[in-house]
């Protein structure tokens, strides 16, 4: 999906138009992770990072893009089906390039499946009707002739390859482990697994939706959308348009579907069913009848949706909490095969000529883990935290970690967090220190960032952990293991964080969680 908005920018977000990171916000929202999500504008360039640059590949994970301007500046994405046109635009030709864009198919060929073969484009500003006959009739005249297959083309033209960038000679074969969030049952040592280890233990029964019912307005207005699909037909008219009225909704609410839409939440759908059904009754104690109910059924399901997400998580912190006290749920340096390891390699898509960044001298990194450093890799906030990083002198070494292919965490929602960087302080000798750090921009100080600093936070400086055991005989207690430490820093407050970190005295957390320990021994392990 493409998202066209209004504005873009840090300075721009009260403008009173739809910014970037207000849809950003509404599709967490609407149950989208992070890392599904991709901001492609002058200031932003999610789709630069090396998880993100081959949108075809199976481990990709962007489903929806956020842009301004890339699409009329020529950038061309491969497979777009849906275009949401938040922008007031008047220009029908603009307009009908801007979808002509977005109607591409994988290789440029027909897949003879009919929803593939079509494309949908929602309006906010523009008369459907007008904008669909400018483009429908602009595709005709003119063809597809723009169909061009650029998945993550570097100036040339060419599609990227990965390269394979060594650790540095110093660390070339040193044993780097860091720890997971594991489920031990009886003598069974796993990964945590959200859905079975979190959502299936949540107990939903008895649970309450009169509040959510009164969030309901009962005069609230029922929003007509403007909606049309162009499919390809093949043949003299190549493609046909029909309108879909947002009014279709059937009115009356239909209970069935609405336990559909939160099994993702409620995966018991019986238990799903005694919720809508005490909902539909605290809304017609408030003087909804059937017809109400049925115009509203989307607002009806939306608001359901978010006041169940937002108790979900309440009452998964409390079930992962609990088990962490329990020592059900683990966090420590194993040793036993279950830690994250390392990697000696790691990809690269950028060309052995790409720049690279930049020491405070002038020169290339010198503590990176692997090398080079090149400046596609990270993006501008990114090369300021290396660059700082890699000045300091007890520091030992630092590597910024790939989303979804490198080191993540999994905590009490359902989306891993994957930290920017890790890095280690230490003079040669003693045992090392170190730092997971994931840092986010000022303008993503929100509720997903509250949970990720929470989580990290618990994470640190909980005393739930376990000691280690001995295993094969060996007291893994005795062992020098290093020490570590997780934070969450916005970027605004980097300069003032990142020496604490670096030191090692942390500012004092302001999180809800940071005098809350959870009953254990009072001695930590060194994990």
């Amino acid at each position: 999906m493409l998202v066209q908005v209004e504005r873009t920018g840090t300075d721009q977000r009260e403008s009173g138009r739809i910014h970037a990171e207000d849809v950003r916000e509404a599709l967490l929202g609407a149950g989208f992770d992070d890392a599904e999500i991709a901001v492609k504008t002058a200031e932003t360039n999610d789709l630069a990072q090396p998880e993100n640059q081959d949108l075809l590949s199976s481990t990709n994970r962007v489903r929806a893009i956020i842009t301004k301007q890339a699409l009329q500046e020529g950038w061309d994405c491969p497979f777009a089906y849906l275009l949401c046109s938040l922008a007031a635009s008047s220009n029908l030709n603009a307009m009908t390039q801007l979808v002509g864009r977005i109607l591409r198919q994988p290789h440029a060929s027909k897949t003879g499946v009919g929803e593939l073969d079509e494309c949908h484009v929602i309006t906010h500003h523009a008369e459907t009707a007008e904008v669909v006959a400018a483009i429908k009739a602009g595709l005709e005249s003119d063809g597809l002739g723009d169909l061009v297959l650029e998945v993550g083309a570097q100036d040339t033209g060419d599609a990227p390859s990965l390269r394979k960038l060594a650790r540095r000679a110093g660390f070339a074969k040193k044993e780097i482990y860091l720890p997971r969030v594991m489920v031990k049952d009886g003598t069974d040592v796993r990964e945590i697994d959200y859905e079975t280890d979190i959502l299936s233990r949540i107990d939903w029964r008895g649970f309450d939706p009169r509040p959510i019912a009164e969030r309901v307005p009962l005069d609230a207005q029922f929003a007509e959308t403007q909606f049309q699909r162009i499919a390809i037909t093949g043949g003299d008219a190549p493609f046909t348009g029909e309108s879909v009225s947002g009014a279709s909704e059937a009115l009356r609410f239909d209970a069935s579907y609405a336990v559909r839409t939160i099994l993702d939440i409620v995966p018991n759908p019986f238990v799903g069913r005694e919720i809508v059904g005490s909902l539909l009754d605290a809304l017609r104690e408030g003087g909804f009848d059937a017809f109400q109910l049925g115009r509203l059924a989307g607002l009806i399901v939306e608001e359901l949706r978010k006041g169940l997400q937002t108790e979900r998580d309440v009452r998964a912190e409390a079930v992962f909490k609990a088990d962490a006290a329990d020592g059900r749920i683990q966090f420590r340096l194993r040793l036993d095969g279950n830690d994250w390891h390392m990697p000696f390699h790691m990809d690269t898509t950028a060309p052995e000529n790409a720049p690279l960044v930049a020491s405070k001298t002038g020169g290339p990194l010198g503590k990176s883990l692997f090398v080079p450093v090149y400046q596609q890799d990270l993006n501008s906030d990114e090369r300021g935290v290396a660059v700082y990083l890699d000045a300091d002198t007890a520091l030992k070494w630092w590597h910024r970690n790939v989303a979804r292919t490198q080191y993540g965490i999994q905590g009490w929602q359902s989306r891993r967090i994957y930290p920017d960087f890790v890095f280690a302080m230490g003079a040669d000798g003693h045992p090392e220190r170190i730092t997971v750090l994931e840092t986010k921009g000022n303008h993503l100080d929100n509720i997903d960032t509250d949970y990720k600093r929470d989580l990290l936070d618990f994470l640190s400086r909980g005393r739930w952990r376990r000691s280690l055991e001995i295993r094969d005989g060996v007291d893994l207690g005795s062992v020098e293991l290093p020490t570590f430490q997780f934070a969450l820093v916005l970027m605004r407050d980097w300069k003032v964080e990142l020496p604490n970190l670096l030191s090692g005295t942390p500012k004092p957390s302001t999180s809800d969680h940071q005098a809350e320990d959870v009953e254990g021994p009072a001695t930590e392990s060194p994990a």
